[in-house]
C-alpha cells in the first residue's frame, strides 16, 4: 500500500464529497457541480453502465470533449470496477477500431462532432454492449438514475484505466494504471505544486491526456481543491477567462506560453489570480524569462511520463529553476520525495555526473504494465527500474537536463548532437515563432542537422539564422538545410511531430 490504503478514485470521492458536500468541485462553462453533486452523478451514470451489462473488470471507451460528464464516467467506471479508455478525440476511424479491439472494450461514450461514418461503422463491427451518443437527453436520462452508493469489491491495486501512448513505428501501447497510481500521482502533485484546499485548478489541456489526469484532477480531487475546467485552450478570452473563474494554479505546455507572450498586451493580465503552473516539453529560456516577468507567474518545469504516473522529476517550487551555462537550457529538476533516478549508459551502469545517458527511474507507484504486451513491458521496466527513452545528464547537485530523445539526438559524424540545445538558440531568434530540429540522413557524415522554422517575418532567410546560430554554436552543430513553414503537425498538447517531419527526408 502506498499512500492512501485500499481507497479507490471513487471511494476518495465519497470520501471527500462527505467531508466538502456543498463546496464546488467542478466549474464548467455555466455549471457549478459541488463534491456532493458529482458524487451523486458518479453513482447515477455507474448504475446507468451496470444497466448495460458493464462489470468489474469491463473496458468502457469514452471519445469526448472536455466536459464535466467525462469525471461522471471515470468515477462511475471506478465505482464498478471497470477500466476507463479515454481516446484522443482526434483518433481516425482506423485509430478507433485499434482502440477498441485491442483493449477489448465492451462500450463507447462518444461527441457526435468527434465521428464520422467512418467512425460507426467501426462501432457497428465491434459487438460492443453499448454505442451512446453523449446528448442532452442522455444526460437527462442518467439524472433519472438511482444516486446511492455503489458497494462493490474494488481495490486499490485493481487497474482503473488505460491509457494508449502514442505510436511512431509501431502500434499504440496500452498502459496500465490502478486506482493506487491515481491517488498517488494526485498525492505527490499536491506536495509538489503546494497545493491546498482553496486552490483553484485551471484545466483546459485535454482530459484524454496524462496530464489533466495526473497532476491536476487527481491533485483537486486528493486536495479538496476545485476545478475550473474549460473545453480547450483559447487564447483570445485567456485572460478573460481567468478574471472570471480566479483559478489559483494551472498546467501548462511550451505551446500556450509561446502563444501567450506574442499576444498583444490585455488589461485582465495585471495583478491576475494564477500564483504559480507548471509545464512540461522544452521551452527556451528567454521565454521563460518573459512570461514569468510579464504575468508575475512563477512557471517550473517537471518531468513524467504515462507509464511513470506522476512528475518524477520536478524543480522545486521553492527554487529558481538552474541553467546550464554552456547551452542555456533550463534544468527539468530533480528526483521528487521518493523517486530515484540513475543516468545510465547502453549497459545499464550508472554514469558520472554531466556525462549524458538516458534517464531511468525507480518509484513507489509505476504502472502496472503495458496491455497485452508483456515483451514490450519487460522492455521498459527492468528490475523496478523504467527505463525512459530520454537521455540527459545530472549535475552534483541533482539537477537534472533533459537533452533529447533517443529517437531524437542526432549522430554527425561520431558526434551526438542535442535537438533542444539547437532549437534554445535558434528560439532566441526574434523573428523565430517556433522551430523544430531534426536528423535527416547524410551520405559521408551518417546524419546532419536540419532545422524547420515558423515564422511572420517572410524576409527571414535560411542565412540569417546560419549567421545566427555562428555566434552561439559549434560548426558542427549549425543546421546544414533550413525549411520554413506556415504551421507544425502537433499531438494533442502541442508537441510537435517531429517523426512526420523526418519521413519527410526518409525518401530523398
Amino acid at each position: 500500500m502506498l499512500t492512501h490504503g485500499n481507497m479507490t478514485i471513487y471511494t476518495y470521492l465519497e470520501k471527500q464529497a462527505k467531508k466538502y458536500e456543498g463546496k464546488p468541485f467542478l466549474y464548467f462553462e455555466d455549471q457549478v457541480i459541488s463534491y456532493e453533486e458529482m458524487f451523486k452523478r458518479a453513482n447515477q451514470t455507474a448504475a446507468w453502465l451496470e444497466e448495460k451489462g458493464i462489470t468489474k473488470g469491463d473496458v468502457v471507451t469514452v471519445m469526448i470533449k472536455n466536459c464535466p460528464s467525462f469525471y461522471d464516467v471515470w468515477f462511475a467506471c471506478g465505482a464498478l470496477g471497470a477500466v476507463l479508455l479515454p481516446i484522443n478525440t482526434a483518433s481516425t476511424a482506423s485509430e478507433l477500431a485499434y482502440f477498441l479491439e485491442h483493449s477489448e472494450s465492451k462500450g463507447i461514450i462518444f461527441d457526435k462532432e468527434l465521428v464520422s461514418n467512418g467512425h460507426r461503422e467501426v462501432m457497428n463491427e465491434c459487438n460492443l454492449l453499448f454505442e451512446q451518443e453523449l446528448t442532452e437527453a442522455w444526460m437527462g436520462e442518467l439524472r433519472n438514475e438511482s444516486g446511492d452508493t455503489h458497494k462493490k469489491e474494488v481495490g486499490a491495486s485493481d487497474v482503473a484505466g488505460i491509457l494508449y501512448t502514442s505510436g511512431t513505428t509501431a502500434k499504440p501501447k496500452g498502459v496500465l494504471i490502478t486506482h493506487e497510481n491515481y491517488l498517488y500521482a494526485g498525492h505527490s502533485s499536491v506536495l509538489y505544486q503546494q497545493l491546498t484546499p482553496n486552490d483553484r485548478y485551471l484545466i483546459f489541456l485535454p482530459l484524454f491526456h496524462v496530464n489533466s489526469q495526473y497532476y491536476t484532477s487527481m491533485s483537486t480531487l486528493v486536495v479538496g481543491g476545485s476545478i475550473v475546467l474549460l473545453e480547450s485552450f483559447k487564447a483570445s478570452a485567456f485572460w478573460e477567462t481567468v478574471d472570471k473563474y480566479k483559478p489559483t494554479v494551472t498546467s501548462l505546455v511550451a505551446t500556450i506560453i509561446k502563444i501567450l507572450i506574442r499576444r498583444e498586451p490585455s488589461a485582465l493580465e495585471k495583478n491576475n489570480s494564477i500564483r504559480h503552473a507548471g509545464y512540461g516539453l522544452f521551452v527556451p529560456t528567454n521565454e521563460v524569462n518573459t512570461f514569468q516577468e510579464r504575468f508575475g507567474i512563477k512557471i517550473f518545469q517537471w518531468f513524467g511520463m504515462t507509464e511513470s504516473i506522476t512528475t518524477n522529476i520536478t524543480n522545486p517550487i521553492y527554487a529558481d529553476m538552474p541553467e546550464d551555462k554552456e547551452t542555456g537550457i533550463l534544468s527539468i529538476g530533480k528526483a521528487g520525495l521518493g523517486q530515484q533516478v540513475k543516468i545510465v549508459n547502453e549497459h545499464r551502469e550508472e554514469l558520472p555526473f554531466g556525462v549524458v545517458g538516458e534517464i531511468t527511474i525507480k518509484s513507489p507507484s509505476l504502472m502496472k504494465g503495458y496491455y497485452k504486451n508483456e515483451e514490450e513491458t519487460m522492455k521498459t521496466l527492468k528490475d523496478g527500474w523504467l527505463y525512459t527513452g530520454d537521455n540527459g545528464y545530472m549535475n552534483k547537485e541533482g539537477y537534472i537536463w533533459f537533452m533529447d530523445r533517443n529517437k531524437d539526438m542526432i549522430k554527425r559524424a561520431g558526434e551526438n548532437i542535442s535537438s533542444v540545445e539547437i532549437e534554445n538558440v535558434v528560439s532566441e531568434h526574434p523573428s523565430v515563432s517556433h522551430c523544430a530540429i531534426i536528423a535527416a540522413p547524410d551520405e559521408i557524415r551518417e546524419e546532419k542537422v536540419v532545422a524547420y522554422i515558423e515564422t511572420e517575418n517572410k524576409d527571414l532567410t535560411e542565412e540569417d539564422i546560419k549567421k545566427f546560430c555562428k555566434e552561439k554554436l559549434s560548426s558542427f552543430k549549425i543546421p546544414e538545410e533550413i525549411y520554413f513553414v506556415d504551421s507544425f503537425p502537433r499531438t494533442s498538447i502541442g508537441k510537435i511531430q517531429k517523426n512526420l517531419l523526418r519521413k519527410k527526408h526518409e525518401d530523398k
